[in-house]
């Protein structure tokens, strides 16, 4: 081993050990905060880097980066989910010169971190990236509703049980601050924790690559866990966000990312504004024979009820995503 390789070997070590001891540091601080709550929190972030949960959601994410798209959603498109139309018509847009001129903390842009991180967790449960319908299961479910207004509970209650969604609610999510130092300092803290987990699930990746790779994941998580903290506040008919909301945004997070959210389906409904209707949901993938393994390519508006379930050759059609099916025998 060369000089070179020597020093990068002992910089590796010294990272681990200074990050291990940071990790330590933070979980001694937090464990020490009189926040409702923040114990089961805690528990949480220890068995998500122990359980490999994390190391999954991160290979999840690294897929959902990869792939390449045929069909994304229009900004019109995008406008025809109601949560989303909304924050762009009540809130300020996000970005840097808000960040500066404006102490607004819930903008509109963030607000789509809460339809990535549903993406995310997609492959988790599939073991494979997103698709078109998917994309439409992931926007037009009412599952960012169920979210932003039952948070951690979202698995719990109907659609039909929520508020209807309405400028005031964004007009108050415009005006959240932080109640105080206290509720900011544990906001700024679990951020600090999560950023040392995911780093310890990386190994310590070199600092060029851990940029390149990953930081949009970084910058998601963090804007997800402000948005549902102010949901929470606003929920509770409140413009100051608490310890306590920065606690059940990280409740709803860790209960988002094991949760099978392929179960909830797109409103056919709420497809009509951007041309996909009732029963046409699936605007991809094959539909395959098992009895020949002969196919047939669904066509951009072609649905699997537009055909009948027998082959040519009297087998029975089933519809896959891919072609990586199994193989029957004759």
């Amino acid at each position: 081993m060369g000089i070179s390789e020597k020093i990068e070997k002992l910089a590796d070590e010294k990272e681990r050990e200074r990050g291990q001891e940071d990790i330590e540091n933070l979980f001694n601080y937090l464990e020490s905060s009189e926040v409702e709550e923040l114990d089961e929190v805690l528990i949480e972030i220890k068995n998500f880097g122990e359980s490999g949960l994390y190391e999954r959601l991160i290979k999840s994410y690294e897929m959902e980066m990869e792939v390449k798209r045929d069909r994304v959603f229009t900004l019109d498109e995008l406008l025809q989910v109601q949560i989303l139309r909304l924050a762009r018509d009540n809130l300020r847009f996000g970005g840097l010169l808000t960040t500066i001129f404006t102490d607004s903390l819930i903008t509109a842009k963030p607000f789509l971190s809460i339809y990535s991180f549903i993406e995310f967790t997609y492959p988790i449960f599939t073991g494979r990236s997103t698709n078109w319908d998917d994309w439409l299961n992931i926007y037009f479910s009412g599952l960012d509703e169920r979210i932003i207004f039952a948070l951690d509970k979202f698995d719990e209650v109907e659609l039909e049980n929520l508020p209807e969604p309405a400028p005031e609610y964004f007009q108050m999510l415009r005006k959240v601050r932080w109640e105080n130092k206290k509720a900011k300092k544990t906001y700024d803290k679990l951020t600090e924790l999560m950023f040392e987990m995911m780093d310890l699930v990386l190994d310590y990746l070199r600092p060029n690559e851990w940029i390149k790779k990953f930081s949009k994941y970084r910058s998601t998580e963090d804007l997800f866990i402000r948005t549902i903290a102010g949901c929470s506040a606003v929920n509770d008919d409140r413009l100051e966000i608490e310890a306590e909301d920065v606690v059940k945004a990280y409740k709803t997070f860790f209960k988002l990312i094991k949760t099978d959210v392929t179960k909830y389906k797109a409103i056919p409904e709420r497809l009509q504004g951007i041309g996909v209707h009732a029963g046409r949901v699936k605007s991809n993938g094959y539909l395959v024979c098992v009895k020949c393994n002969g196919y047939y390519k669904l066509q951009p508006g072609d649905s699997p009820d537009d055909f009948t379930d027998k082959c040519e050759c009297g087998g029975h059609l089933e519809y896959k995503d891919s072609l990586e099916f199994e193989q029957h025998s004759n």
